[in-house]
């Protein structure tokens, strides 16, 4: 596994402080490969440092845009990052912003729902319905026209109401073991963000244990954003 394995660990700050040391070699030496900027910024998130996480995404999303001159080559991640870090400072306004930017970035996870939904979980946090409005409208976009029976559209089903939380779990089931507990995790975590909206305050909770519970047995689910901000709310309880 490499340097990623101190995520795994949740030895994010060591991570953190070997990325800074050894990043510039993972190009020539295997055992740093890991330490990619992608990498760092979930290990910051899971250090909850959250100045520097907000300091070195836009650092890089900068540099990114510097270097596309034909080709844009921005990339959700560091824009979803970045509004992680400005939602737990409370620069809410800011927060939103980078989320709607990540939502139109070039590069994002295969479905392209990751930062729309995670617009959604702010909009309730904020109770924001301009925002979960939106959220919704980029969500249908993303479904439209797709094989909505594909588990990668699982979560964004759900947030819209077009299946609910047992049947976003039995898509997910028949992924195979490790993916399948990454997806689980980010399911867990919105239906969590669902039960919120609700005023259901007990589901909220069970359902945001539920997801931090899948450590145990799958340490690799530290990967996942939702993973963190499932821990992050469970500790605000």
């Amino acid at each position: 596994m490499g340097a990623f394995e101190l995520i795994a660990k949740k030895e994010y700050d060591v991570f953190c402080a070997l990325y800074l040391e050894k990043a510039h070699l993972r190009k020539s030496k295997s055992e740093y490969a890991d330490l990619m900027p992608g990498n760092y910024v979930t290990a910051l998130i899971g250090a909850r440092q959250y100045e520097t996480l907000v300091a070195f995404c836009l650092e890089t999303i900068e540099e990114i845009r510097q270097n596309s001159c034909k080709t844009d080559k921005s990339s959700s991640k560091f824009f979803v990052a970045l509004s992680i870090g400005y939602f737990e400072l409370q620069k809410f306004p800011e927060a939103l912003q980078a989320i709607r930017d990540g939502s139109q970035a070039a590069y994002q996870d295969r479905s392209r729902t990751q930062a729309p939904g995670l617009l959604y979980y702010e909009a309730v946090m904020l109770n924001d319905k301009t925002a979960k409005q939106e959220s919704k409208r980029l969500l249908n976009t993303r479904l439209r026209n797709k094989n909505t029976l594909s588990p990668e559209f699982a979560a964004a089903k759900f947030l819209v109401g077009k299946c609910n939380g047992e049947e976003m779990l039995a898509q997910i089931d028949t992924l195979p073991p490790t993916l399948k507990e990454r997806a689980k995790v980010q399911a867990l975590f919105y239906m969590a963000v669902k039960a919120f909206e609700m005023d259901d305050l007990d589901g909220y909770a069970k359902h945001l244990q539920a997801a931090c519970d899948l450590y145990c047995s799958v340490p690799i689910v530290t990967a996942e954003f939702e993973y963190h901000l499932a821990e992050i709310c469970y500790s605000k309880i």
